[in-house]
């Protein structure tokens, strides 16, 4: 069986070293997940090779069903351990400020209001209405960001060409700090999440 698009079980001799762990997360989030969305959203290179492909037209909203969940597997793999388990919006809000640290510096009631936003009317919306809700929608954003909030119209828009390259981006940059013998703390959430979501003991 898979468990990741190069790997499969057979391959692997569990306990695995947390270096690998990170490795299978890493391989399983870009090829099965955020470069599809890339792939579909802007065209490219397939990650082993073959015929370039095309974006996909109209595939703005499929792209966001693809990313939006990347939030609350961040938000959750980043959580200090604690005897009180968050709910699936607290991690999803979590993840979204890790992986765009800006919505940070933004007035605790826009910030609260935009996560909001994101969790409620574009996130469950696909996930629960198969489009999301009103004042989500698809732009392209002149300053290049991969998205924006106005809160004066309460008006989220994203980029779908933008927002899997963003992730991607987030994604590297995840997997160098797990990598980094320093970070042990970050190194010690991810392998509890990991260990949890594969039935580790």
């Amino acid at each position: 069986m898979k468990i990741t698009y190069k790997d499969d079980d057979s391959g692997l001799v569990w306990p695995l070293p947390i270096e690998k762990k990170i490795d299978v997360f890493y391989q399983q989030i870009l090829g099965w997940q955020l470069h599809i969305a890339d792939l579909i959203a802007n065209g490219g290179e397939p990650l082993e090779g073959g015929a370039r492909l095309e974006p996909i037209q109209h595939s703005g909203f499929a792209v966001l069903q693809i990313c939006l969940s990347y939030f609350e597997t961040i938000g959750k793999y980043q959580a200090p351990a604690s005897g009180n388990r968050k709910r699936d919006n607290e991690y999803f809000k979590a993840g979204a400020q890790a992986v765009f640290p800006s919505i940070q510096s933004a007035p605790a009631t826009v910030r609260e209001k935009l996560l909001d936003v994101l969790w409620k009317d574009a996130r469950c919306g696909l996930y629960h209405n198969s489009r999301t809700r009103r004042g989500v929608g698809l732009s392209q954003l002149p300053t290049g960001d991969a998205m924006a909030y106005d809160p004066g119209t309460q008006i989220l828009s994203i980029c779908p060409e933008r927002l899997p390259r963003a992730l991607k981006d987030h994604l590297e940059r995840y997997r160098a700090d797990l990598l980094d013998l320093v970070n042990t703390n970050a190194r010690r959430c991810f392998e509890r999440q990991f260990d949890k979501d594969f039935g580790v003991k």
